[in-house]
């Protein structure tokens, strides 16, 4: 059995889930990972089976640290006892809004000895509210399923989303359809969910992908979906409101922003008469992701932070 151990508390019985992807990552630096499926414990035999398993499991594995990622509901008392063991990390990858919406949340980055956010004024919030180091590591990109593929006839489009339905995405969803082009919605509230090898063909068939958070408000953030597109190679327009995106992407080299329905319409009608841009802006985007935003770039800042 390799040495180093590392409990994930989270979603790993879930091919899309991103979790996954994270202890792919753990498993390449050679840790073992023990998988805590939090939700389906907790559904099938209740929240103090679940909590006495995830002492039982630390106890038996004796692990180097435990990362908390989906941890919704849970006593933040539980983090408390874990601290016992070994080192507890808090993995927090929703907007602050999410943040502000239950007491608990601050809780648990109290409680562990490590905590970070996705987003950088997530990271900053989360110190406010805790008085101690919230460390700003961005998700990554899974660039083994997330890679460009052959076209598929089924998903041919000019431009296509993937994502939940939302009252702004609905907005932009008016917006193109006002265009004389082929535009495809995918997710729920719009038709068919596509997931891993099927998102991949959607984003080889699409000649431009929009990205839209479900939150847009916040700085220094950008969901996964985006890594996802540009690891697929796509030519990604990213509503980006903040402003603060510039210093990851570069405008027209790796990324198209846009900050509003004139901006979006302008790009658009740019590149589809200059296909040239759209492939090199999408080559550029995978080199970018393979070279900063893999998620073994941000497990490797987590492994520094715990030791």
């Amino acid at each position: 059995m390799k040495d180093k151990i590392v409990v994930l508390v989270g979603v790993l019985d879930n091919v899309s889930s991103t979790n996954v992807s994270m202890a792919k990552a753990f498993m390449a630096f050679n840790y073992s990972v023990v998988p805590v499926n939090y939700r389906t414990i907790i559904n099938k035999y209740g929240m103090l089976v679940f909590e006495e398993l995830l002492l039982h499991t630390i106890q038996n594995y004796k692990p180097e640290f435990v990362l908390f990622s989906k941890t919704n509901g849970i006593n933040p008392e539980l983090i408390t006892k874990c601290n016992k063991y070994t080192k507890t990390f808090y993995w927090f990858m929703d907007s602050i809004t999410v943040a502000a919406s239950a007491p608990y949340y601050v809780e648990y980055a109290k409680n562990a000895n490590y905590v970070s956010c996705t987003g950088g004024g997530v990271a900053q919030w989360f110190t406010e509210q805790t008085g101690k180091p919230c460390y700003h590591i961005f998700d990554g990109g899974d660039i083994d399923i997330f890679k460009p593929v052959e076209q598929d006839e089924e998903y041919i489009a000019d431009i296509s989303f993937i994502g939940g339905k939302t009252t702004e995405r609905d907005y932009f969803k008016d917006v193109l359809e006002n265009l004389d082009l082929d535009i495809k919605f995918y997710g729920n509230g719009y038709g068919k969910e596509v997931i891993n090898e099927e998102f991949a063909k959607v984003c080889a068939s699409s000649k431009l992908m929009l990205s839209l958070n479900t939150f847009n408000d916040v700085p220094d953030y950008f969901s996964n979906r985006l890594l996802r597109y540009m690891g697929c190679g796509s030519c990604v327009l990213h509503l980006d409101r903040t402003e603060t995106l510039n210093k990851y992407f570069t405008h027209m080299q790796n990324i198209v922003f846009f900050k509003n329905e004139e901006e979006l319409i302008d790009n658009i009608n740019y590149l589809i008469n200059n296909p040239d841009e759209i492939t090199k802006i999408g080559i550029n985007s995978r080199d970018l992701v393979i070279n900063k935003y893999t998620w073994y770039n941000s497990m490797n800042a987590v492994l520094n932070i715990v030791r």
